[in-house]
């Protein structure tokens, strides 16, 4: 029998630690049993949580488990297990816990490579990816980022890798730093407007004025990929946030990214799942072409997430996201 310990969050700063008694004699024929080596924590999703941001859509917001990027060690499988063999790490939506069962189709990427931590934040990577492919994104486009927490790094990544020309926008000096680090061609303030528009504005922050930036920085018949939650937890705002000239006149494409289909199945079907998504996302990380450590600020025990919540939630300079030991 196994004693795993799971986060749990009862309400605003509240954390709870529970434990699960996982039986290895039990596991079903698809099943898959794990322990968790490193678990990233998602700055936006979690520490709104965390802090008690008014919920994105209706129904209960606690209690709630905490956590989806997870990267833990095979320990054992079920006769019917393909996906994974016992001693590799696996990546998973998992919560921060430390064991698991969970079925083989939950398992999105299985590796004998070494790199746990680099490993966690694949999925922070893949929403910036979405946001990208769901703009029509090409190499050459002129792509600018506005807002550059984890996720807008990652988008600034995977722009510059891709081919684009990406230009980030951010009011820290740090984030900036580690856009240019990351294969920006420029990193300026958010008051300082780049001399020519962006096909492609990805839109990661909340505030207004931010929105109001990606609006103005579309040119003429431009996409704003919206990454981000306009005006979560703010008051309605002094600016129409679709103006005519920045809105109608540019005829300006809206869309909303981050999800993608999840079915298994056939390439020929579709091609392009957060299956093979992640698969190929992590292959460029674990072979080091995306600079994944760049996002982990730091690395503590689990035990500390509280002192993480914290230290993001308080807008920690330098503090992008947390891996967190088990």
């Amino acid at each position: 029998m196994i004693e795993a310990k799971v986060l749990r969050l009862l309400g605003p700063r509240a954390l709870s630690w529970e434990t699960v008694v996982l039986d290895p004699e039990r596991l079903g024929p698809s099943e898959v049993l794990a322990r968790t080596v490193v678990s990233a924590i998602s700055p936006g999703t979690e520490i709104a949580a965390y802090v008690g941001a008014p919920p994105l859509r209706p129904g209960p917001a606690y209690p709630r488990l905490q956590g989806y990027c997870n990267v833990a060690r095979v320990e054992a499988t079920g006769a019917a297990v393909r996906a994974c063999r016992p001693g590799d790490l696996v990546l998973t939506h998992q919560s921060h816990r430390s064991a698991f069962v969970c079925p083989d189709a939950e398992i999105l990427v299985a590796t004998r490579v070494e790199r746990p931590a680099a490993l966690s934040v694949t999925y922070l990577f893949h929403l910036g990816y979405a946001a990208l492919s769901k703009a029509g994104f090409r190499p050459g486009h002129d792509v600018a980022v506005v807002g550059l927490g984890a996720i807008g790094l990652g988008a600034v990544a995977l722009a510059s890798a891709f081919g684009g020309r990406v230009v980030a926008y951010s009011d820290q000096d740090g984030a900036r730093a580690l856009a240019l680090r990351l294969g920006a061609r420029e990193a300026r303030a958010k008051d300082d407007k780049m001399a020519r528009s962006a096909d492609i504005v990805v839109s990661t922050a909340n505030g207004w004025g931010d929105w109001m930036l990606a609006l103005d920085l579309a040119a003429r018949g431009g996409t704003v990929a919206v990454l981000g939650f306009p005006g979560r937890g703010l008051p309605p705002p002094q600016e129409n946030p679709l103006a005519s000239h920045l809105f109608y006149d540019k005829q300006l494409s809206l869309v909303a990214c981050g999800m993608v289909p999840e079915t298994p199945v056939a390439a020929h079907e579709i091609r392009f799942t957060l299956g093979r998504n992640m698969e190929f996302l992590a292959d460029r990380i674990l072979s080091g072409a995306i600079d994944a450590e760049a996002l982990v600020s730091d690395v503590l025990p689990a035990e500390r997430i509280g002192d993480g919540y914290e230290r993001l939630a308080a807008r920690e300079a330098g503090a992008v996201t947390f891996a967190l030991t088990w």
